[in-house]
């Protein structure tokens, strides 16, 4: 097996981590955004995930690598998650988990088009057409000019750019800075936007329920942060990034268990079709690695 399918595969099972402790920081976000105001939620959230952050820090001897985190592309991709966090977290509050985490599937749709027509990987026909199905599942979704459509979509369209602004930063960062201290500055930043969110919005006595809520959060949120570093570093954008539709599955899974909440026809049917056209992708990349590898026999 060749340097480069062994990056990809273990890149591939970051990014599955990565996305099932996204679903479970969104879950428990949801939790307390029903509870408190959106930029509190943020706030304690953040504290909780840096005094995680510290503890690991300090276990992993990189608390000297602290002023890394001041490096313009960190520094950018922390506020960068921040602006995600206050998106996110605003459609979360007003729309379903699992509608939330699908419309926010056009990340890895888009990144393809950006990895073919800015980075040079070679992308075919047939994953063009995997990428028009994806915005095609995100339509159904979000059910646009219908009376079934929800404003609130708009939070996590805009988020959309947030985050891909966030992972094509964290791909070229790589593993220059380590991924702890990336994950410190996106706290931080979401820190100080909570701090400042308490000038407009009024914030409230969190009970017991919430602040455990924004414990589990954070923590997941850290971990999340530091598999998906890890998920773009010396690979393939357009092979990792199809992986992200992931997250619909344990995104609708913690949405029905927690919440009861169930998808409407017309949102599985989006949800299936951006499944679909991730494996699809996924298929591809599958047999051009195996063409590779008989070229290199």
């Amino acid at each position: 097996m060749s340097d480069t399918s062994t990056a990809n595969r273990r890149s591939m099972i970051f990014m599955v981590l990565a996305m099932a402790l996204f679903a479970a920081n969104d879950a428990g976000t949801k939790y307390a955004v029903r509870e408190i105001p959106v930029t509190e939620v943020m706030f304690i959230r953040g504290v909780f995930a840096l005094l995680f952050l510290a503890v690991v820090l300090w276990w992993r001897d990189e608390l000297r690598d602290i002023p890394k985190m001041f490096d313009w592309e960190v520094s950018l991709r922390g506020f960068a998650e921040a602006a995600n966090g206050v998106l996110l977290i605003s459609a979360l509050a007003l729309i379903p988990l699992g509608n939330v985490i699908t419309i926010i599937q056009l990340v890895p749709f888009l990144m393809t088009v950006i990895g073919a027509l800015m980075l040079g990987e070679r992308v075919g026909w047939r994953r063009w057409l995997a990428v028009a199905a994806g915005f095609l599942g995100v339509i159904l979704v979000v059910k646009p000019a219908t009376g079934a459509f929800d404003a609130a979509s708009l939070f996590a369209i805009a988020a959309t750019f947030s985050i891909l602004s966030r992972d094509l930063l964290a791909r070229s960062i790589g593993l220059r800075v380590p991924a702890f201290i990336v994950a410190l500055a996106s706290v931080l930043a979401g820190i100080v936007i909570g701090v400042g969110g308490a000038y407009f919005q009024a914030w409230q006595m969190p009970h017991a329920a919430v602040l455990l809520s924004c414990l589990a959060s954070g923590i997941c949120l850290v971990l999340a942060q530091y598999f998906i570093v890890l998920a773009y570093h010396r690979t393939e954008l357009s092979v990792v990034a199809p992986l992200r539709y992931s997250i619909v599955v344990f995104a609708v899974f913690y949405g029905f268990v927690f919440f009861h909440e169930v998808p409407d026809a017309w949102s599985l049917t989006g949800m299936a079709i951006m499944i679909a056209a991730g494996l699809y992708m996924l298929h591809r990349e599958a047999l051009r690695s195996r063409a590779n590898a008989k070229g290199n026999e």
